[in-house]
């Protein structure tokens, strides 16, 4: 009977978060930085837990899991190690091999939808179909809310009590909003030009990464967030200052120019002495690499760049090899 009691509450929270999203969901246009927080009521987490973003939604995960691959751990899932899916992770959409994972037997849920073969995960990802609703199969339970798919994968009182934390909002508990204009226009300088170089006294740094504009693809949003704060919000900016002057590294014979800026860059939000400033990481193109504060262009380094790709924002590319010690040491000290 307590099982039917939990699951009908589980389903009535479902239902909920799904009207809820006609009053909050809609992500705010955005210009200048803005402290605002998130939109509406945030659920209470439970002790232990961390919030993760994606394109203007919130979910709550348990502060142990990582990160990874979502489209590799659910769409290739016959090709990961034992270890790799002990690891419980949140995962975001990337590149895949060819590689394809057997379909299902209609006797039995689909092999992609059961913990056993992936291990637990929350996944991300987008659909152009923006209407709301919850779907279950096997171990997982999907959301689709304001265009966004949550993919929650793992035994049901886990899920269910992840799945009670979805909710939409406009800037996330990291302080980044859901949209912003480098998406659309990713040669964008910051507004208030402000050199990384006279920032003093930096209590806080939100890196917001974003999704640059594809014809393929719905409008660009948040990927992911992070937030330092105090004194390593302070390092971090030191590093960027102490970068040379110049940008890059560039190979733009490598790329046409329409794609020039990649398709995925980072808005550090800069809150300092001098009030909120924005500083553009630009990183995934063949060319305009570097970090721009509206003043100069900065070279990306590995000790500049490392703090704003941790986490969440970890690189799941190289994009090209003269960045690759910079985006993915993990793969050069093999």
């Amino acid at each position: 009977m307590w099982d039917a009691m939990r699951r009908s509450a589980f389903i009535a929270t479902a239902a909920l978060l799904i009207l809820s999203v006609s009053a909050c969901a809609s992500p705010a246009d955005v210009g200048a930085p803005s402290d605002a927080g998130p939109t509406g009521r945030e659920p209470a987490l439970p002790t232990g837990w961390r919030w993760e973003s994606y394109s203007g939604v919130q979910v709550g995960v348990p502060g142990e899991w990582g990160w990874g691959s979502g489209s590799q751990r659910l769409g290739q899932w016959c090709i990961a190690t034992k270890d790799e899916i002990t690891r419980p992770i949140v995962g975001r959409p990337s590149a895949t091999t060819l590689v394809g994972c057997p379909g299902r037997d209609d006797s039995t849920p689909r092999p992609d939808t059961l913990t056993a073969n992936t291990g637990l995960v929350v996944g991300f990802d987008r659909t152009k179909d923006r209407s709301n609703g919850v779907e279950h199969e096997g171990d997982r339970t999907t959301v689709r809310l304001d265009g966004v798919l949550v993919i929650v994968q793992a035994p049901q009182a886990l899920r269910e009590r992840i799945v009670e934390t979805i909710h939409p909002v406009r800037v996330d508990s990291f302080g980044c909003p859901a949209t912003h204009p480098v998406g659309a226009k990713p040669d964008q300088r910051p507004a208030k030009a402000v050199s990384v170089a006279s920032l003093r006294g930096v209590s806080a740094v939100s890196a917001c990464k974003y999704q640059v504009a594809d014809p393929d693809r719905p409008e660009p949003r948040l990927l992911s967030a992070l937030r330092l704060d105090d004194s390593t919000a302070e390092r971090a900016i030191r590093e960027i200052a102490k970068a040379p002057l110049g940008g890059g590294p560039n190979n733009p014979e490598e790329c046409a120019q329409s794609v020039a800026y990649g398709d995925e860059g980072i808005v550090l939000l800069v809150r300092s002495a001098v009030g909120l400033t924005e500083i553009v990481l630009r990183y995934s193109g063949c060319d305009h690499n570097g970090f721009d504060d509206g003043v100069s262009v900065r070279s990306l380094t590995a000790t500049s760049v490392a703090p704003f790709i941790a986490g969440p924002n970890a690189v799941l590319s190289s994009f090209g090899s003269a960045k690759l010690p910079i985006l993915r040491p993990d793969l050069t000290t093999r």
